[in-house]
């Protein structure tokens, strides 16, 4: 059998949402994988000043669940935890080069 499955998984999980004029949607399948490997994020109102800021993000998983799990568990929290990002999220003037910068650092 190895890491594939003798018939695939072919149950889909959707999700779909409209907030602030956005509107967006998303479908997973597991298919022929043992496990499901990716994973994804979608965050609607950021703290602070970004209140009318969403992050959207899709994990790709290779070789398991673990690492996009987390992602998609953490990645948002560490990003807001930044200096430059959350320094940006409490001022009136958002920076858009100090959030990239937060997300990069």
């Amino acid at each position: 059998m190895g890491a594939l499955l003798d018939k695939p998984k072919t149950d889909k999980y959707n999700e779909h949402g409209d907030w602030n004029g956005l509107r967006y949607g998303l479908s997973s399948m597991q298919g022929w994988r043992i496990e499901m490997e990716d994973a994804h994020c979608a965050v609607m109102g950021l703290p602070g000043s970004l209140k009318d800021w969403a992050f959207f993000a899709v994990f790709d998983g290779h070789a398991g669940e673990r690492v996009s799990s987390h992602c998609a568990d953490n990645l948002l929290e560490t990003i807001i935890q930044t200096e430059q990002f959350s320094r940006s999220a409490v001022e009136e003037d958002v920076s858009i080069d100090e959030i990239k910068r937060g997300i990069r650092d």
